[in-house]
């Protein structure tokens, strides 16, 4: 049984999202094959989930993580999903962009591309949204240094530790360069006046327009909105069955 998933430039959720996957790799007889976004390999890099990623997707047959760069403007392998080569295809989680674009019909990433040929051949489309409320949802924040207690240390421990040379001096202090992190968290540890943040919790409120489009999804035949990772594994169990140990 083959599913694919597909990763956007969301970070909240993502930890949960990526354990619930690994739970439905182990199962016998499936395979998951992983589409990232640009943002979506950047978001797992680092948020330091690269290596538990490729717990899931080991790169067997069926079982790749595929990326934009590698597939190139046409995603030639979301082609699999016009066959009809998966039980379904799971978004999550989905930014409030691809939330945006799927439900205008843009498919100009490696994700919405996959989406649209899943919804061509009536595959099960499940998606998780970040943004589905206007209350404040509590979210954690990748590594960054806080400007007002780092202190400029010559030389910087963090930056000597930092194995991608993410820590770059800027003003005479540091800040993370999130093209570089992989968010290995050895930064963290290597600070002795804690300046070094990763993991923060703070709290955002998603624009109406995020939430309007979230409902406009719940409208759409072929898809079906999941409210949080426990509400997507019962779906994943009542549309592909099997999934219980």
């Amino acid at each position: 049984m083959f599913l694919a998933w597909g990763i956007t430039g969301a970070g909240h959720l993502l930890p949960e999202i990526i354990s619930l996957m690994k739970e439905v790799a182990k199962i016998p007889d499936v395979k998951v094959t992983t589409f990232l976004t640009r943002a979506g390999e950047e978001v797992v890099k680092r948020y330091g989930l690269w290596d538990t990623l490729r717990e899931v997707s080991d790169g067997n047959y069926y079982s790749e993580v595929l990326t934009e760069e590698a597939e190139g403007a046409s995603s030639p392998t979301a082609g699999r999903l016009t066959r009809g080569a998966y039980r379904g295809l799971i978004v999550a989680p989905a930014s409030a962009n691809t939330v945006a674009k799927i439900r205008f019909g843009i498919a100009d990433t490696l994700v919405t591309n996959a989406v649209a040929q899943a919804m061509k051949s009536c595959t099960p489309v499940l998606i998780l949204p970040t943004d589905q409320t206007l209350e404040e949802v509590e979210t954690r924040l990748p590594a960054r240094v806080d400007r007002t207690v780092c202190r400029g240390c010559l030389p910087c421990p963090s930056e000597e530790s930092c194995p991608t040379g993410a820590l770059k001096r800027v003003e005479d202090k540091m800040r993370v360069e999130p093209s570089l992190c992989v968010g290995c968290g050895r930064c963290v540890q290597a600070c002795s006046f804690e300046a070094v943040k990763f993991g923060e919790v703070i709290k955002v409120k998603p624009r109406r327009v995020d939430v309007e489009n979230v409902e406009a999804l719940k409208q759409m035949e072929g898809l079906q909105v999941a409210a949080s990772p426990e509400d997507l594994k019962k779906s994943i169990n009542r549309l592909f069955g099997g999934f219980r140990h």
